[in-house]
């Protein structure tokens, strides 16, 4: 294979700490791939799945619009075997070069630990920026609070022990996490590190650990023999889902719910106590919803609804057009 790195298209990552110093064709026996236990970016090891998309990929050849692997100049000997460099990012695609016995790639070099930052804040870093390559296998929402909590404990410029902190971070180098999942990451990482919080928000599992040791509420539509109902905590934007959860146990069984409640955590344009107030109207405007629609039946003996059938699904037996009931 002829692998040119004039060739390549692909933007430097930049980050906090990290110097490109060029592309450059290396082999792959001059490069010490570290231990994967030794990479808090992946908790879980290699991904085979992942490995055999990527094993099948790169043996179509280079795609030079994509970030390659990352290295830096480390000379050490390991076994009695000379290294002159060291895998920064690209585990997965280091395999795959294995399983196409490949010798040599395309790597970018970087120089570490520059203008004053350490060496886990210049590393850990760049491997959370870097990881989205095709075929994609970013970091998990354990991978990155435990990398978070990881630098916290460094003594990290970059990310300090309080949620405002921890919260910047992930909002800064995991742009493209889903909202819901960057805050599932802060949380983790306020735990893992023991970071300060202003306001405590709470994870479905926390909530229930909470209420187990400081009440007699249940939770999780768990029948409360106390209070002859039953129990569900609902976390603010899901007062919908719980609603129709409580309709449909009094259906079934003929009893009562009610809801112990906890918001997202506060914003300079919604402070707690205006959270709150938001989950209680919501609350007021579905039974209002409810009345409206019950109304609708008592005089028209049918729901403000239909269903008009259903799209075409199955492949196997041809379907094509719309399916009316």
């Amino acid at each position: 294979m002829n692998l040119n790195p004039k060739l390549v298209t692909a933007t430097p990552i930049v980050a906090p700490g990290c110097k490109f110093e060029n592309f450059d064709v290396i082999e792959l026996s001059k490069i010490y791939v570290p231990p994967m236990i030794d990479n808090p970016v992946r908790k879980n090891g290699n991904n085979i799945v992942n490995v055999q998309k990527l094993t099948q990929s790169l043996a179509r050849g280079i795609h030079y619009d994509k970030m390659p692997p990352i290295v830096r100049k480390k000379s050490r000997i390991v076994d009695g075997h000379h290294y002159e460099y060291e895998l920064i990012c690209g585990n997965h695609r280091f395999a795959a070069f294995r399983n196409n016995d490949i010798k040599e790639w395309v790597f970018a070099i970087y120089e570490l630990a520059q203008d004053g930052y350490s060496f886990e804040d210049s590393i850990r870093t760049l491997q959370l920026i870097e990881n989205d390559h095709d075929p994609a296998l970013e970091s998990s929402d354990e991978d990155i609070s435990n990398i978070v909590a990881r630098l916290i404990s460094h003594g990290s410029v970059l990310v300090t022990n309080d949620e405002e902190s921890i919260r910047d971070y992930v909002e800064t180098y995991c742009r493209n996490k889903h909202w819901q999942t960057k805050a599932k990451i802060v949380r983790k990482a306020v735990r893992l590190s023991g970071a300060y919080q202003e306001v405590v928000t709470y994870t479905a599992k926390d909530a229930f650990r909470w209420l187990d040791t400081n009440t007699t509420f249940t939770y999780a539509g768990n029948y409360d023999a106390k209070r002859r109902k039953y129990g569900w905590t609902v976390l603010e934007g899901y007062e919908y889902e719980y609603l129709v959860s409580a309709m449909k146990k009094y259906a079934e069984t003929g009893r009562e719910s009610y809801f112990v409640c906890h918001t997202k955590a506060p914003t300079e344009k919604n402070t707690l106590e205006d959270k709150r107030e938001k989950m209680q109207d919501a609350f007021a405007e579905l039974e209002d919803h409810l009345v409206q629609v019950f109304e609708f039946y008592k005089e028209t003996g049918r729901f403000p609804w239909n269903l008009e059938g259903f799209m075409p699904q199955d492949h196997k037996n041809k379907e094509n057009c719309f399916i009316t009931i």
